[in-house]
């Protein structure tokens, strides 16, 4: 070994030396009281979020065509050509048009949320072959999709259920109210850096997503 190499093994060796096994933190969050839902939905208007609830997943073609109308948007949606959205029954809003290119950012997208915490009002998208990471950040407007069960408390509850699957996400992405910042003269923009419009439709069956998801083609 030359010198070199042996004056660093010795400041090593008195660094590990130095070392005190530090204890791993323990803390117990408080246990959460009420229903999750109500929160949720009350956080995300505070953040300039549209919350509303259908009864079931099936509505959601029916609510997505009323709720544009309303807008007097475009009545034309883009759903991921693979996405799981496309088992919906589309049929029951014949008045929208269903595109599988990329949104643009005048245009509407449909996505489907994995959580919802209650503490904060965020949505929670895990990547996967059915869900891309980049459609979050591409329409003016998008319309999630999330079943009430799938709202928990708080993001320890999101880490807790994540870690025990057999395999991580390569992507969890945190959204919470429509794109905005304020770095140009303190004054909100909207749309800086995704949607300028969040609209969450919060689906009340129980069941539905693992449903729809066993319906969606190429499963």
């Amino acid at each position: 070994m030359s010198a070199r190499g042996s004056v660093r093994e010795e400041i090593l060796t008195a660094v590990r030396a130095g070392r005190r096994p530090e204890p791993r933190p323990r803390y117990a969050l408080p246990v959460w009281s009420g229903d999750t839902v109500p929160q949720f939905a009350a956080k995300a208007r505070a953040t300039a979020a549209e919350v509303c609830e259908i009864a079931r997943m099936e509505d959601a073609p029916e609510a997505i065509w009323s709720l544009l109308a309303a807008k007097s948007a475009a009545p034309q949606i883009h759903v991921l050509r693979n996405g799981i959205v496309n088992a919906l029954p589309w049929q029951r809003a014949p008045g929208l048009t269903l595109m599988a290119d990329r949104p643009s950012g005048s245009a509407t997208a449909v996505s489907i949320a994995d959580f919802g915490i209650a503490e904060t009002g965020t949505l929670v998208f895990c990547s996967g072959e059915r869900s891309a990471s980049s459609w979050h950040f591409l329409p003016g407007r998008e319309i999630v999709l999330i079943a009430r069960e799938a709202i928990v408390p708080r993001f320890e509850d999101v880490i807790e259920v994540l870690a025990r699957q057999s395999s991580m996400p390569a992507t969890v992405n945190l959204v919470t109210g429509p794109s905005r910042t304020a770095d140009i003269e303190q004054t909100i923009e909207r749309g800086a850096h995704g949607p300028r419009e969040l609209c969450i439709l919060v689906v009340a069956e129980s069941g539905a997503l693992a449903a729809l998801r066993d319906a969606a083609p190429g499963r």
